[in-house]
């Protein structure tokens, strides 16, 4: 029996800046009001260029770490299944479909033909198990081993069917096999010919190819002619390594790229917006959160952990940096998922009550803590303000600039006193998990903060399990409740990325994990 499982959905927003300062209203995309006709007749050169934010860490999906190293594997890669960009619903992808009856059992049924880029033949059942297998195997070292931890096994009957025996029922399961980081199918026989340097040389079955790579310059992806969907429209999207956003900006204005990645000087969007040549392409993006090390004193003490929640007047931070790039949050999970609740502890803004948590904790003249931050964003303005209401009431914060490589690898291994950290999700259980369960404390996975509360983790594991959708919303509640009022880690904005582009590149989505499938982008005559 085929079941396609409910899954959350999403709506992104595609709105110009104008009507966003003003309310929300109609998308403005290509093809729309505001553009030209999206089946308008196509340039004759199929060439993308696009700003390319950061010095990219490689596209291996056992390692794959950042929003803009997704956002180039999620097109290079495909996943048994994938999502929609504009809802955010689970659809097939290597798997044109498949049945379970318990939610424990899966069976996955190949598409026939699917063919590796650069040579490596045609996609087996065996392929989809050995790449699995790698992401299990604790020799890869892959910080989201932990998401197939429930996978009892994993075996190909013949070479068009997966079958997969969880060791208890996962109604999230579909969302662990897409198209995103572990779900992502790779060539073994590619990593074990590269080794170390595979993230460099990848080989997936999706869309587009990594054609080259020049550090510090650009990346190349050429089309994958043999694409099961049929070859993608453009022929080659050349991504520019333009670290500053300005520049970038400028970059777009002067006709030097066609789109821009991640543009956040609210600023510069709206001289891009005044300028009428762009579309505004945006969503919005995650969750940020502050994460506490507890193995440092005193933020091992909850009293502490609150006092900061208490001690940010993050409405007066957004009002300042601008509400077009940033929202408050009060939860670990976003408004939209289907199963947020409002039923968790509120920090409002009280420096008064914070100063009297410290008092309690033992820290009535407060303390010094440093918190580590990317050079390659510095310290922005919503940073600095932080900085000062905390000083406010005592706690004196300390930034550690580090290079995006070592900051990283330094979040990823829990060396920090204070962190921060953004995860885009579909999955609730990309969020909850990630952070909360004790199989992801770091290094092994994400859980920075070290948290394992075993109510917690009983109250997950079951709700993961749960068939009725509303005993499952109970269960969520439950832990969002837990995780609020212990408070590992603070929860501080939703970020809203914008993908500026001239109105003549149709078709850029960006969906629920700030991915952009180029799969389905064209440049129109112009």
């Amino acid at each position: 029996m085929r079941r396609y499982l409910p899954v959350p959905r999403f709506i992104p927003l595609v709105a110009s800046l104008a009507l966003l300062s003003a309310a929300c209203a109609a998308p403005t995309q290509p093809g729309q009001e505001g553009g030209p006709a999206a089946d308008a007749p196509l340039a004759e050169k199929q060439v993308l260029r696009v700003r390319f934010y950061d010095e990219p860490a490689g596209f291996d999906p056992a390692t794959l770490f950042r929003i803009e190293n997704e956002n180039i594997a999620f097109n290079i890669y495909s996943g048994l299944t994938t999502y929609e960009s504009k809802t955010g619903q689970i659809l097939p992808d290597l798997a044109e479909r498949w049945e379970t009856k318990d939610q424990r059992s899966w069976t996955f049924f190949l598409r026939k033909g699917v063919q590796w880029q650069k040579g490596f033949g045609e996609l087996t059942a065996g392929d989809v198990v050995s790449s699995y297998k790698r992401i299990l195997a604790p020799e890869t070292g892959s910080p989201y081993r932990s998401d197939f931890g429930p996978v009892e096994s994993i075996e190909a009957p013949d070479p068009q069917t997966v079958a997969i025996a969880l060791k208890a029922p996962d109604a999230n399961f579909l969302h662990v096999v897409a198209n995103y980081h572990q779900g992502q199918v790779v060539k073994t026989e590619a990593v074990e010919k590269f080794g170390d340097q595979y993230r460099w040389n990848t080989v997936g079955t999706g869309p587009f190819a990594l054609e080259s790579f020049t550090p510090g310059s650009e990346m190349v992806l050429a089309r994958h002619e043999g694409y099961f969907r049929g070859k993608p429209t453009l022929e080659r999207i050349i991504f520019r390594i333009i670290k500053d956003d300005e520049t970038g900006a400028i970059a777009l204005q002067n006709g030097e790229v066609d789109l821009a990645m991640r543009i956040r000087s609210e600023e510069t969007l709206k001289r891009l917006e005044a300028d009428g040549r762009f579309t505004m392409n945006t969503g919005s993006i995650g969750q940020g959160t502050i994460m506490f090390n507890p193995q440092v004193k005193p933020l091992s003490d909850v009293r502490v952990r609150r006092a900061f929640a208490h001690a940010i007047d993050r409405d007066a931070i957004v009002k300042a940096v601008g509400s077009l790039t940033t929202r408050k949050v009060t939860n670990l999970i976003p408004q939209w998922m289907d199963v947020y609740s409002d039923a968790v502890p509120r920090y409002e803004y009280n420096p008064e009550r914070a100063r009297q948590l410290l008092a309690e904790a033992g820290y009535p003249n407060g303390f010094t803590v440093k918190k580590i931050e990317s050079a390659a964003s510095g310290v922005t303005e919503e940073l600095q303000l932080e900085q000062s209401y905390l000083a406010k009431v005592g706690i004196n914060v300390e930034f550690e600039l580090i290079d995006t490589p070592v900051y990283n690898r330094r979040r990823n291994s829990g060396d920090f006193e204070l962190g921060s950290r953004v995860i885009p999700a579909v999955n609730p259980d990309t969020l909850l998990f990630s952070y909360l369960h004790p199989d992801n404390i770091a290094p092994k996975g994400l859980n920075g903060a070290r948290y394992n509360n075993p109510e917690l983790t009983a109250k997950l594991e079951a709700a993961r399990a749960e068939g009725d959708p509303a005993r499952r919303k109970q269960l969520y509640a439950d832990v969002q409740r837990i995780a609020m009022t212990d408070l590992p880690y603070l929860p501080t904005r939703e970020s809203i990325f914008y993908f500026p582009a001239y109105k003549w590149v149709a078709g850029v989505v960006l969906n629920p994990l700030a991915q952009v499938n180029y799969y389905d982008v064209k440049l129109l005559a112009h």
